[in-house]
């Protein structure tokens, strides 16, 4: 971290009730290989599901089987994007046939990172209250990584500790912030840097923390202000105490860049997210007015203009484009990285197809992958 802003951190620290809030930045740690190489171009791929809604302890509510739930979706209740509705269930439904078809595709793709969205999937050894039914287990997911390596593909954990979609954490959920919270978080992050074998980079998520994200809720939680910032470099201390480079989600910016940029660490990568296809001049360009919106969709209305800005400003980054809304939005990203920003700064690029690992949602998975790796030979002939 900057010297003002670990200044910050540890005055800041206070919250956190311990020491172990100041681990700060640890010298690294020869771990996981960096198998990707300098440039990354890679896939968010989800074991866990459950980052959205209320998390409910009332398990009447909950299908008994992930045979159950998919009868309760059949095909024809597939929503707009051919995905299923999100909801909160008491087990990990993952179809590991649809899971080694999405790895064996970016392989053969010529992709060569493949980040993977944990959340209540991963049987946490030190949390057995996290699991649910169809966790894996640290010895399933620990042969798993193998074998994505033995792919060439470089497995990166992604936790995301926002309260708009840590649901996966249960009830620590709403106890956000307190000392219980940052127990449970510098241990499920300790789990997962082992099974992981200390790995270069460790998605901690902290975005659409705003109050329009969770307008649906019963029950809302949501940090703001210093308490924000305070918790976002806790779990940066944490990572980085393990040898990992923290990556988080980017869109914090929109809704105050000046702040952002005076705060941030460039320790950590960012993670600019935009899944449109419009990179004229006029949506490259910064619109202060929408930074005063914080409880509106509209204040993101700046993420195009989040990755010039973040370039001009000289944070390292991988830019994330999906498949979600513009089937063309991968070649619109990938044109716009290859021509228009500093190459030393573009560490990859992802696409997030928010495609989970069922059947149902195989096609979407499919599409994004494939249309990602047909820009990125385009754009980006060159291996690594």
């Amino acid at each position: 971290m900057k010297e003002q802003n670990r200044r910050e951190f540890i005055k800041m620290a206070t919250f956190a009730g311990g020491a172990a809030a100041l681990g700060g930045c640890a010298s690294p740690i020869s771990g996981a290989p960096a198998i990707a190489g300098d440039k990354a171009f890679g896939v968010l791929l989800h074991l866990g599901g459950n980052i959205c809604g209320d998390w409910t302890p009332d398990q009447s509510k909950i299908p008994a089987s992930a045979e159950a739930l998919a009868k309760m979706y059949p095909d024809d209740k597939l929503d707009d994007h051919g995905l299923m509705p999100r909801r909160v269930y008491g087990f990990s439904r993952v179809d590991d046939a649809v899971w080694r078809e999405s790895t064996g595709l970016m392989k053969s793709e010529g992709l060569n990172l493949v980040m993977i969205d944990l959340g209540e999937a991963y049987a946490y050894p030190s949390h057995p209250e996290l699991w649910v039914k169809g966790s894996w287990s640290p010895e399933k997911l620990s042969a798993e990584l193998a074998r994505l390596r033995s792919m060439g593909l470089e497995p990166v954990p992604k936790l995301n500790f926002s309260t708009g979609h840590d649901q996966w954490l249960k009830e620590y959920h709403y106890m956000t912030s307190t000392k219980r919270y940052y127990e449970v978080v510098a241990d499920v992050i300790r789990d997962t840097v082992e099974v992981f074998g200390n790995p270069r980079y460790f998605h901690i998520g902290f975005d659409e923390e705003i109050p329009i994200a969770h307008e649906d809720r019963q029950l809302m939680v949501i940090r703001q202000g210093d308490l924000w910032w305070h918790d976002l470099f806790y779990v940066i201390s944490l990572v980085e105490k393990h040898g990992s480079r923290a990556m988080m989600w980017s869109d914090k910016m929109c809704g105050g860049r000046e702040e952002f940029f005076k705060r941030m660490t460039k320790n950590v990568l960012q993670i600019p997210w935009y899944y449109g296809d419009d990179f004229s001049e006029k949506n490259l360009r910064w619109r202060s007015e929408l930074e005063k919106k914080l409880d509106s969709w509209e204040s993101q209305d700046n993420l195009a203009a989040s990755i010039m800005e973040l370039n001009k400003a000289g944070f390292e980054m991988m830019p994330c484009t999906s498949n979600w809304s513009k089937n063309t939005a991968s070649e619109a990203m990938l044109s716009f990285v290859s021509e228009k920003l500093d190459p030393s700064l573009v560490k990859g690029v992802l696409t997030a197809p928010w495609a989970r690992s069922y059947k149902e949602e195989w096609p979407m998975m499919q599409r994004g992958i494939r249309q990602f790796a047909d820009a990125k030979r385009r754009y980006f002939p060159k291996k690594g």
